[in-house]
């Protein structure tokens, strides 16, 4: 984002900021002192100052928390309201004063110095003196914006009727390819198809431009993580440069809202975990200076986002000792490299040995895997001791609408979120094999389990020799759901359940298809929490992955 479009998005909220503070004082004024009047006044201030100081302005920074100053005095009974509500709409002035000139000149700092002087000297008692001073009348109507603020629930609603119009399209569709054969007139059978097409093409636009006023640059969430590295890195003496690559990469709000947290626990442990001190960065030939990157960008219908450092790596023969000494693993079993990173994000797992305010509690990455699954993508993470560590995090663009695999179980369909979804093969019954009472099938060198769709919902019916395996990934973890049939692809519109149905675990939500009918969107989280449940399986324990490898393996070969 440019530095400009960084000035107008300030100036276009300190001028709601400057008019909640108008209206309070014209209010004080005119009834007198009224507490949760001037609570109304305090957080405007409070974020307008901070929004100051983050765009180097200073000295109206210094400014406002004087006039913050004021306010606390009279909250406080220090002063009265009627000795400084001169001085306090005054203060409001300036303040429009300095936002035009900004608006002139973004380049602009005006030096406040004397207005502070003055507003603390006229705090010391009534002069009988307000301030003359001549006022461009212009200053008052602010600047011309292009932004408007909408409530969101007003977009979710727009989205709501598009999805409509997106199912009705897609069952006129169906009705014209129906009719085409019925009618014998081709000319009007010909018309009804140009006419959907164009129709079609209508809803496209509106949903795209529906779609795009929902999204917003993921600056927005990077912009809130220098400052935190910064002052982590002073707190343990590391120097630590953050640095930003495809900000400009476009996500919706509702994800937007969601990924915060995880993007925290995740460059929190770079700078913890990741980053050495300057004297081992220097052993090790490396610049003083450790570097973390948070990039993001577009892939079709998903946002990559990768925090990525130049720290140690991950210690795997630490890790490994730590699941031992926490009975994750036998201590004579030998776990791959992935079976280990997959480790790292089991509830309560930290190699740290002493706990700080940082780290050391092990609830980091376990929150932000779930949170992943909840928002139905996937974490990768890929690690070389000395060199460091890439979290490769992946997102649909939007919760609204997504793109699904439609599947069969019995009579049954379902939609799997394809955010959740690596690949799909076919396989016969003689393919799965039963271990400690549990099914699993050997994948790509793995052994992995298999949850029966039709099983998990209870659905009756005729089992095939011959079904599908759809593959699903969760950090290093792989998980297979057994369906009857794949029918394809498609874009489905998100409607969460009414909550007269209760709480339907296995249940994300609803959709409609075009020809009416409702499919439910399975919540794959559901799925991994069946696999976790299984206990005293020796595949998984408690609520922790916890691989078997080598044993599974002996007893594969013994099926």
């Amino acid at each position: 984002m440019e530095y400009s479009e960084l000035v107008k998005d300030f100036l276009d909220d300190a001028g709601g900021h400057l008019g909640v503070f108008d209206s309070a004082l014209l209010s004080l004024e005119k009834n007198g002192y009224n507490n949760a009047v001037v609570q109304t006044i305090l957080g405007p201030l409070h974020t307008l100052k901070g929004n100051s100081g983050m765009m180097g302005y200073e000295s109206m920074k210094a400014y406002i928390h004087q006039v913050e100053e004021v306010l606390k005095k009279v909250v406080d009974g220090e002063v009265p309201i009627e000795q400084v509500i001169d001085a306090l709409l005054d203060s409001a002035n300036v303040i429009r004063e300095v936002l035009q000139t900004i608006g002139k000149d973004p380049s602009a700092n005006p030096d406040l110095t004397q207005n502070i002087f003055l507003i603390r000297e006229r705090l010391k008692g009534p002069d009988g003196k307000t301030s003359r001073k001549e006022i461009d009348l212009s200053s008052y109507l602010g600047a011309k914006t292009e932004t408007i603020k909408v409530d969101f629930k007003r977009f979710d609603d727009l989205l709501n009727l598009v999805g409509e119009l997106v199912i009705y399209k897609t069952r006129l569709n169906q009705i014209e390819t129906q009719m085409r054969g019925a009618i014998g007139n081709k000319s009007l059978s010909k018309e009804l198809s140009g006419g959907l097409e164009l129709m079609g093409k209508t809803i496209a636009g509106l949903q795209e431009g529906i779609m795009k006023a929902r999204m917003l640059p993921v600056l927005h969430v990077f912009v809130k993580f220098p400052r935190m590295v910064r002052d982590l890195a002073r707190l343990q003496e590391k120097e630590i440069d953050l640095v930003f690559e495809g900000e400009e990469t476009e996500l919706d709000k509702t994800v937007i809202d969601e990924i915060e947290e995880p993007l925290l626990h995740i460059i929190r442990n770079a700078v913890d975990h990741g980053i050495e001190e300057a004297g081992e960065r220097a052993v090790k030939g490396k610049g003083h200076r450790g570097v973390i990157t948070l990039s993001a960008a577009q892939e079709s219908n998903y946002v990559i986002i990768r925090v990525r450092d130049d720290g140690r790596g991950i210690d795997f023969d630490r890790v490994r000792e730590t699941a031992v000494s926490r009975g994750l693993i036998k201590s004579d079993e030998v776990p791959g490299k992935e079976e280990l990173v997959s480790l790292i994000f089991a509830a309560g797992f930290t190699t740290k040995k002493e706990t700080t305010e940082v780290s050391g509690r092990g609830i980091g990455l376990d929150v932000v895997s779930k949170n992943i699954s909840k928002l139905n993508g996937q974490i990768t993470v890929d690690s070389v001791p000395g060199k460091g560590t890439t979290f490769t995090i992946k997102l649909p663009l939007s919760l609204a609408i997504i793109p699904a695999l439609m599947v069969e179980a019995g009579d049954e369909v379902y939609a799997v979120p394809m955010s959740a979804v690596d690949e799909s093969i076919k396989v016969r019954e003689e393919d799965i094999h039963i271990i400690n009472n549990h099914e699993v099938i050997r994948f790509r060198e793995k052994v992995i389990p298999v949850v029966r769709l039709d099983t998990f919902f209870n659905i009756s019916g005729k089992r095939r020799n011959r079904f599908y395996l759809i593959i699903l990934g969760r950090a290093e973890k792989r998980l297979a759901v057994a369906v009857d049939r794949l029918k394809g692809q498609q874009e489905i519109v998100i409607k969460p359940l009414d909550d007269t149905f209760g709480k339907s675990f296995g249940i994300a939500g609803a959709s409609v298809l075009g020809d009416g009918r409702i499919v439910l969107i399975a919540d794959v989280v559901a799925f991994w929490r069946e696999t976790l449940g299984r206990r005293n399986g020796g595949i998984y324990e408690g609520d922790n992955f916890a691989p078997r490898v080598a044993a599974i393996h002996e007893r594969e070969q013994e099926v």
